[in-house]
Order: structure tokens, then C-alpha cells, then sequence
């Protein structure tokens, strides 16, 4: 099966882009977003985005969006973060993601 995707924003409190299956294209992907074995949530790639339907990826309603709480992520650090179909655990092409830390402690000399 064809899974394609792609994560457009990634920060320390929201994940955001699109999976779309090639093989069942009228049905919503769900996703898990996770940090090794952590999963930080899952969510159904089923919102609509003009720009997919225009490329013909289903109805376009294979967008996703997974808000993170304050605090969930440090700041300070940086993650690999993956994001996979579940059920199998196929990764999105590129994933996993790094997340750059948001906050650099710069000592100075």
C-alpha cells in the first residue's frame, strides 16, 4: 500500500500536515505521533485541505492536526519525532521529523 504524507508544522505544541493511502483513498488515515515509544496522541487525517483535492488526493480531507499541551515538550530540548500509520506503524515518508529546541541557554564566557 502507498502511504504518502507530509508533516508541514512541527513545534513543541502542535503537529500539522497530511496522509493520504493511494490503495483506499476515501478513507481517513489515523496517525500516531510519538517520541520512541511514547505516543504523544492520534488523530484521523481527515481535514479538508483545498490544495490536496486540487492535486486529486481523495476528496482532499486527509489533513491532520495534533495540539500538544504547555509543557508536554521542553522547550530546551530537541525530539525525533515520528509519525507512522497505525495499526501497521508505516512511517510518513520523512519521518522520523527532528524538532529543533524552541529555547538556547547561550552562557557567556
Amino acid at each position: 500500500m502507498a502511504l504518502l504524507g507530509h508533516v508541514g508544522t512541527l513545534t513543541h505544541r502542535r503537529i500539522a500536515g497530511w496522509a493520504w493511502e493511494s490503495d483506499a483513498p476515501n478513507v481517513p488515515v489515523t496517525v500516531l505521533v510519538a517520541i520512541e515509544r511514547r505516543v504523544l496522541g492520534r488523530c484521523r487525517a481527515d481535514r479538508f485541505r483545498e490544495d490536496l483535492a486540487i492535486e486529486g488526493l481523495g476528496t482532499g480531507r486527509c489533513g491532520f492536526a495534533l495540539d500538544l499541551p504547555a509543557g508536554r515538550l521542553a522547550l530546551r530540548r530537541g525530539y525525533a519525532i515520528s509519525v507512522r500509520r497505525e495499526g501497521d506503524g508505516l512511517h510518513l515518508p520523512g519521518s522520523p521529523y527532528l524538532l529543533e529546541p524552541a529555547i538556547q541557554i547561550v552562557r557567556g564566557a
